[in-house]
């Protein structure tokens, strides 16, 4: 059903139409402007959960009462406010051309989907469009502002923006999607005061220089704010910028320029707001370039810069946000304590050593909300917070030890892991908290019922889970892993909370049975109870869990068939039920699309016999789509919680604490299954791992595998394979781990590529095998050894490679390390919008003054 929020209707008259309505008492309505104002009612639908500040269907209009006057009769509105409407399949908007007085109309956030009428484009008077927030929209207007936020562009051509209004003082379009080579002409509006193309895959290209600021950005004399934030600009700040003397606004973050940072900006002396964060920027930086610049509310540089400041000759007094991480700072610099208004300020990842100086206290001390010292060599104890007003605080990755402190009443986010402290006080009111990777001990301490995000992961909490832990109603991430937790799961923590989508206790002590009633609406996405002592069977109830992507229950007691009705999960992508005791055959499926969107199956180390479950491994359609897109990678999980899982991965128990999307794997090595492998085996065009290692499988190695293109490691050890190796395996480029042994091969070892790489144990206790890399030469061929060089001058070449593919193709897995980095990837993107929102709100401000 469509989202419908009319009834939000702005209108401005102009002085003359007001002074020369008839009025009466009666009747304030023309006739006519009221019958067509409800007919204009009656054709709208709006459904029983709109906003409770809008009236549905306009309830108090009714026929022979008094009521606002007809929408299309008032032909001298000036100003229309159509924002959060649903107007997908609606014939109003060709109508708004009979306002040709209209000089306002936002249409944002309307559902629109399609080219803007043409008739829009008669509105002669028009200075003001705001089309953010729709799908597909786009057209061409006289305008003076004109506002394309979040609407998708990316079937636009560039060219169009040729025919943007000489008038035009404000265009944003951030985030559109927009691609290719942007068009002269847009550096070309004189008029133009506020110019935002955030978040775009842009270049531009001007004589010489392609993909850099043109120096033609210096003609904009009256430009106030430049945001060309995220749009893969590359070389260096043109020195042209030191014309933009009304600059009050600067955002340049994101992009790969590089060299020095100039010191013209102490002549621009309206800036306000400098972002050059996250660039490539070089050398040493003076900060009294920026102390000169009496208005500076906000500042942000980051990235292997090497700051210089001396002293307290520095003075920021109205900064009021600061962000210089990655600077190489080895202090905190003195200059804060001249900052008084300071609101956010972020110094993580450095170089700070020692103690919190005591002038530190003062910094901001009425005004500080958000404060990030993390990832540095800070250490000592923290007695309280002196800011009262502290909304956010990240200490993360430091030497803080001691007991933690009472964060302030208004704290929402509060992160500490990756230190030493042992204890810590009770708190309030807190959504988010992380205190994973410390040393506390003890119960386990309950968060307050505000709380979204709890880790207390990786520390020494002992004892049982309390059923108190179900009174925090508002959980998402649960994660209670990696310490000493025994005892049964409360009943409750299946089904006390919502919106609960993670639910992670792995490596504990935990025993008993799985809890039996998971809620009937269950949210969750990840379960991982692995590396317990859970017994008995699995709860029926999981099947509530239509969310589900990853269900870890691997290394427990679990006792029970294959659950063969998992498969009828539609989200589910991670199924790990290695070493437990489940037995006997595993049936056909029953849905035709079962474990369709599967991409790490584990079985391993089990009792399961009988044939393998060839019809399960065809149905694993996620497997035979091979991904060929290049580009950023994307790991399983959001914002608030990377997934991770323990894998067999080229003969070594690995954990991912990252899983890559295009990572796939099947391991059923280790249980009892018997037959054939099918030559439907070569269709898993997308299979990284493949472990069917410790069965007892018969008949011939499938020549089809060797359209595993994408394989890296394969396991086909302890079985009773039979006949030759098939010569197609050569061919997979990608293969960096292979282990043949204990079958009953014959014939020579094929030669090239990646087996000139293997050592003779990948194919021992083979007794028929014979040629390179065996001793055993074969009879009549001329394959027993390399064809160039002797054996041992090629044995360190190609061990060489062998390893160097081995580190490469494995790296791109394993992610040693915290997952610290991937929550300061979201917190500093949640961090950067709201900064750059602010931005935009002080610029629009400056602008209408």
């Amino acid at each position: 059903m469509e989202f419908y929020q009319f009834l939000c209707v702005l209108f401005c008259l102009s002085e003359q139409l007001l002074l020369n309505l008839p009025f009466s008492t009666a009747q304030l309505c023309r006739p006519v402007q009221s019958d067509a104002l409800l007919q204009f009612n009656d054709s709208l639908t709006a459904e029983t959960d709109t906003d409770l500040n809008c009236d549905p269907k306009m309830t108090t209009w009714k026929n022979g009462l008094d009521c606002c006057f007809s929408l299309f009769a008032l032909r001298h509105l000036q100003s229309l406010n159509l924002a959060f409407n649903n107007f997908s399949s609606s014939p109003i908007l060709p109508e708004l051309s009979v306002f040709a007085e209209l000089r306002h109309l936002n249409l944002s956030h309307s559902g629109l989907s399609s080219l803007v009428p043409i008739e829009i484009s008669f509105l002669s008077k028009l200075v003001l469009l705001d089309l953010s927030y729709n799908y597909k929209t786009y057209g061409n207007f006289e305008l003076m502002e004109l506002n394309l936020d979040f609407i998708d562009m990316s079937a636009v051509s560039l060219s169009s923006f040729v025919n943007l209004s000489s008038s035009l003082t404000f265009f944003s379009a951030f985030d559109c999607i927009l691609q290719g080579e942007l068009p002269p002409n847009i550096f070309s509006l004189p008029n133009l005061l506020d110019l935002n193309l955030e978040y775009n895959d842009l270049t531009v290209s001007f004589p010489n220089i392609s993909s850099k600021i043109p120096d033609s950005i210096g003609e904009f004399k009256n430009l106030k704010n430049l945001y060309l934030i995220n749009c893969t600009l590359i070389g260096l700040i043109p020195s042209s910028l030191v014309n933009l003397t009304k600059l009050t606004s600067l955002g340049l973050s994101r992009n790969e320029l590089t060299g020095h940072i100039p010191s013209f900006f102490v002549k621009l002396e309206q800036l306000m707001n400098v972002d050059l964060s996250l660039n490539k920027f070089t050398g040493v930086l003076d900060l009294g370039v920026f102390s000169t610049l009496k208005n500076l509310q906000t500042l942000g540089l980051t990235v292997e810069l090497n700051p210089m400041y001396n002293g307290m000759n520095h003075t920021f007094p109205k900064l009021e946000t600061l962000g210089l991480p990655s600077c190489n700072l080895t202090e905190f610099p003195p200059f804060l304590n001249s900052s008084k208004m300071l609101r956010e300020l972020d110094l993580s990842e450095n170089k700070i050593g020692g103690q919190i100086p005591i002038w530190f206290r003062d910094v901001g001390k009425g005004t500080l909300q958000y404060l990030d010292i993390s990832s540095n060599l800070i250490e000592g104890g923290i007695q309280q917070f002196p800011w009262k007003g502290l909304t956010d605080v990240v200490l993360s990755d430091n030497l803080f030890q001691g007991p933690l402190p009472i964060p302030p009443l208004p704290i929402v986010l509060f992160r500490a892991d990756d230190n030493r402290f042992k204890y810590f006080l009770r708190w309030l009111n807190l959504v988010t908290a992380d205190l994973s990777n410390n040393r506390f001990e003890g119960p386990l301490p309950i968060p307050p019922p505000t709380t979204k995000i709890y880790s207390i992961a990786n520390n020494k909490i002992g004892g049982k889970v309390s059923p108190l832990i179900c009174n925090a109603t508002e959980l998402i991430v649960l994660d209670l892993s990696n310490n000493s937790l025994m005892g049964t799961l409360p009943s409750c923590l299946m089904s006390f909370s919502e919106n609960l989508s993670v639910l992670n206790v792995r490596i504990n002590m935990i025993q008993g049975v799985i809890p039996r009633k998971f809620a009937k609406d269950s949210k969750l996405r990840t379960i991982d109870f692995s590396r317990n002592r859970f017994e008995g069977t699995l709860p029926p109830s999981l099947l509530r869990c239509e969310n589900l992507e990853v269900l870890d229950l691997g290394n427990n007691r679990i006792e029970d068939t294959f659950p063969d009705w998992l498969g009828t999960l539609p989200k589910l992508q991670v199924l790990v039920l290695r070493s437990n005791m489940f037995h006997g055959f595993v049936s056909n499926p029953r849905e035709a699309r079962s474990f369709s969107e599967l991409r790490i199956f584990d079985l391993s180390n089990n009792n399961l016999s009988g044939p393998l479950p060839v019809r399960y491994i065809m149905k694993l359609t996620a497997m035979m789509n091979q991904d060929k897109r290049r580009g950023k990678l994307k790991y399983m999980g959001d914002h608030n919680y990377q997934d991770s899982v323990m894998v067999t991965m080229k003969g070594l128990e690995i954990l991912l604490v990252k899983i890559l999307t295009v990572f796939t794997s099947i391991d059923l090595s280790s249980n009892h299954f018997g037959g054939e492998l099918p030559m439907d085996i070569g269709n898993l065009k997308s299979l990284k791992g493949l472990n069917f290692s410790h069965n007892n499988l018969t008949g011939y190695i499938p020549s089809s595998i060797g359209n595993l293109i994408e394989l890296e490691w394969l396991d086909l050890s302890s079985n009773k394979f039979t006949g030759r190796i098939p010569q197609e395996l050569a061919n997979l480029t990608s293969l960096a781990f292979l282990n043949l042994s204990e079958n009953q091969l014959i014939g020579p070892i094929p030669q090239g590529w990646q087996f000139n790489t293997f050592e003779s144990n990948s194919f021992a206790r083979n007794p028929r095998l014979c040629g390179f890399p065996l001793l055993e030469t074969c009879a009549n061929s001329s394959r027993e050894i390399p064809p160039h060089g002797g054996w041992f001058e090629w044995k360190a070449i190609l061990m060489g490679y062998g390893c160097g593919t081995v580190a490469g193709v494995s790296l791109g897995y394993i992610v040693l390390g915290s997952r610290k980095f991937e929550w300061l990837a979201g917190l500093l993107e949640r961090k950067g919008a709201n900064m750059r929102k602010k931005w935009r709100r002080n610029a629009r401000r400056s602008y209408q003054r």
